[in-house]
């Protein structure tokens, strides 16, 4: 009885994900490399997602929490925080809220970035705060020039 209800939770928590994605299932076959079929059959709670469903929309979806998905625990999204433009930009991990390191290979290239554009302008009495990069998988990264912002 428990695996039928947690099916349809599953299913519920696919159906918002395609919502907020704006993806038909469809789409959403086309992007996972599965069969559309595969998406009518979870959606409708005929099946429930196997772990390489799961792990092509992990794959396909970096920001997706899948813990959310599988218990609806947390957030739909993991959450990336930074809080300056010279610490380590870290992703929140959903199960206890402690902050995870990214990879300095980003961090890396945002450092090639700021050493080439913290050049010295006169004249002008503003000064960048913050840059956000957003990147065509929908994350996203906070730059901030100081640590109080």
């Amino acid at each position: 009885m428990q695996s039928i209800k947690t099916k349809a939770m599953v299913n519920e928590r696919l159906l918002k994900l395609m919502e907020q994605e704006k993806l038909t299932a469809a789409k959403l076959a086309d992007i996972l490399e599965v069969q559309p079929s595969a998406i009518s059959h979870i959606i409708s709670g005929r099946n429930k997602p196997s772990f390489d469903f799961i792990q092509k929309l992990a794959v396909k979806f970096p920001r997706l929490n899948v813990d959310w998905l599988i218990t609806g625990k947390g957030n739909m999204y993991k959450v990336a925080v930074q809080q300056s433009l010279f610490d380590q930009p870290t992703t929140l991990n959903p199960k206890n809220d402690t902050p995870k390191q990214k990879t300095n290979e980003n961090n890396d290239e945002a450092q090639k970035i700021v050493k080439v554009t913290n050049v010295n302008i006169p004249n002008i009495a503003r000064a960048v705060k913050q840059i956000v990069f957003i990147y065509s998988d929908n994350t996203f990264e906070i730059y901030s020039t100081s640590k109080s912002d």
